[in-house]
């Protein structure tokens, strides 16, 4: 008890706890080593249990240890007293090296991956011996056996021969796989969903081979298609039959959801919104989804947008059709537009980062409008999306890039009146991560359209129209407002280019303050086109649902004021 007050008190005064050690001689590798063999924290040794410094010979013999590790097994080593403490002073002489390596396998089975892990061996003959290296590569063996189903390898000899006069080691191995376990009975239960549904997604089939690794990424599949809350996976294994039995305990997602909205933008106004969706409308998973939603604050000049839509998965996982039906009535630079749409979709998720979507859209629009403008369309136009995102999460990305492309077209023979078009829309945008609290935003658009320019004025539905200026395009600029004009109505461009370069400083945990620049526009044609500019600062606020923006921004050309603009939503 004498001995713990003293040392307590000693803290209290402020004195040295602990041996402070200054290390001469080597790299930082291995002064990390030692200091780590030493438990010690920031170049100092801690007390022993008794409450005293730890002694020479202790900090001597941790060392050597350490440095053993590392291949050198007859350093010399100084110790000696400074006023802070200790130096150690070392040289390491000469190193001990990989010599022989034997590794023996016997299996019973072919099974390629275990040779061609033992052919990456680390143990290169003249290499300086590392034996976290060898205690790793050791163990990665054992474990890929586990993995691919090899419950009983083992090793019956292993062997590391150091030899310090001659400075060499050699390492004798033999490794026994035994038997590879198979699959016997797979089990699944919790579920109302079909099983045919379940195995899309999951690949663990009775009489298979064995495979932990399966096993994990069947498992990650079925929590990551969306039908399921849990999915807990349990195996028992039989070593005199050399099976495994596996059993799927899933739990559903909740059947039915609703969902209310309310927002605010400063291009869409307030925006109020609810939608029902079914998830389990029979046992194959399909679903429905019914919505209404009303932007702008005054309901009787309010963008109304309402849409049914059927989900159906398909046999390959992450894949599904979607029929859509919606009513919308928008209200726009170029006038008030009512369009019924029939659409069909066609949805896959290739892997993490990359989704393709083929769809075909037929619609019906009736259009108020003060440009010399087609009243009414009927059109059919199919199109093809691809998206890749660098990250698997882009509401919680702080770095990382996103590309969105679209083609769409139409022809003379599925419309009325004519319209013959075909159209891109490529958008990326990318976040770099400068520092922990320092990103640059990059965000960019490129939109063209191959139409003859008056047939475009003319017919060209309002949704295909290109138009620039906003809270999401450029800032400063009234939304919608940068196309050609036709008595002083925006009719949209046949082209579109715009960019953004934003800079933003995290200065709290939830709150960045950010400086932007924005340029960009509508047109018509390639050989006489503007870049309008703006320049502006905002406060974001980070949220779980994305950053709520609020920027104020000015614009650089013609007579523009000051303009408020608010979104939200993820940075990618």
């Amino acid at each position: 008890m004498l001995v713990s007050a003293f040392a307590v008190q000693s803290a209290e005064l402020g004195e040295n706890v602990g041996t402070h050690l200054n290390i001469m001689g080597v790299e930082s590798a291995f002064k990390t080593n030692i200091l780590r063999n030493l438990s010690s924290n920031e170049n100092t040794i801690p007390l022993s249990l008794l409450g005293f410094p730890q002694s020479d010979n202790y900090i001597l013999t941790k060392a050597r240890s350490a440095l053993q590790a590392l291949g050198y097994y007859q350093p010399v080593l100084t110790l000696a007293d400074d006023k802070q403490g200790k130096i150690l002073t070392i040289d390491l002489q000469t190193p001990v090296r990989w010599h022989n390596t034997n590794i023996v396998l016997n299996c019973e089975n072919e099974i390629k991956e275990i040779p061609q892990l033992i052919a990456k061996h680390p143990f290169t003959q003249g290499k300086i011996i590392n034996h976290g290296d060898y205690s790793q590569f050791k163990a990665s063996l054992q474990r890929e056996a586990q993995e691919l189903g090899l419950l009983n390898a083992t090793f019956s000899s292993s062997v590391l021969n150091v030899d310090v006069a001659q400075f060499q080691a050699d390492v004798h191995w033999v490794f026994n796989c035994g038997a590879r376990y198979s699959i016997n009975k797979v089990t699944i239960e919790g579920t109302v969903l079909s099983h045919d549904l379940i195995n899309r997604y999951s690949t663990i089939r009775s009489g298979d081979n064995y495979s932990q690794l399966d096993i994990i990424a069947s498992q990650q599949a079925l929590n990551r298609s969306g039908f399921f809350k849990s999915v807990v996976v349990e195996q028992s294994v039989d070593h005199l039959t050399k099976t495994v039995d596996v059993s799927l305990s899933i739990l559903d997602t909740d059947k039915y959801e609703l969902k209310t909205l309310l927002g605010y933008g400063t291009d869409s106004g307030g925006k109020l919104g609810v939608s029902w969706r079914n998830r389990r409308v029979n046992s194959s998973a399909h679903q429905y989804i019914a919505a209404i939603d009303f932007n702008k604050v005054k309901l009787d000049i309010a963008d109304i947008h309402a849409t049914f839509q059927y989900q159906i998965p398909l046999d390959k996982a992450n894949s599904q059709w979607i029929n859509l039906v919606s009513y919308q009535i928008k209200n726009e630079e170029i006038g008030r537009s009512k369009i019924f749409t029939l659409e069909s979709v066609l949805a896959n998720k290739i892997n993490e980062n990359w989704f393709s979507q083929w769809s075909i859209a037929m619609a019906q629009e009736l259009l108020e409008s003060d440009a010399n403008v087609n009243r009414s369309l009927q059109y059919i136009v199919p199109s093809w999306q691809l998206n890749y995102y660098s990250v698997t999460d882009p509401f919680s990305a702080i770095a990382g890039w996103r590309w969105q492309s679209i083609f769409r077209f139409s022809g003379e023979q599925v419309s009325d009146p004519d319209i013959k078009f075909l159209q891109t829309d490529q958008k990326v945008k990318r976040i770099w991560s400068l520092n922990n609290n320092w990103r640059l935003l990059l965000r960019a658009r490129l939109g063209t359209t191959w139409m003859d320019t008056d047939d475009f004025n003319r017919s060209m539905p309002s949704n295909y129209r290109f138009f620039a200026g906003g809270d999401v395009s450029v800032r400063g600029y009234k939304h919608q407002s940068l196309s050609p004009l036709e008595n002083n109505v925006s009719l949209g461009g046949k082209h579109v280019v715009s960019s953004s370069f934003e800079v933003d400083y995290l200065f709290n945990d939830d709150f960045r303050w950010a400086v932007f620049t924005d340029q960009g526009n509508a047109f018509n044609d390639w050989r006489d086109w503007k870049i309008y500019k703006s320049i502006g600062t905002g406060l974001r606020w980070v949220t779980p649902i994305g950053a709520i923006r609020l920027d104020i921004a000015k614009a650089l050309d013609g007579n523009k004021g000051w303009r408020f603009h608010i979104t939200i939503g993820p940075d990618l």
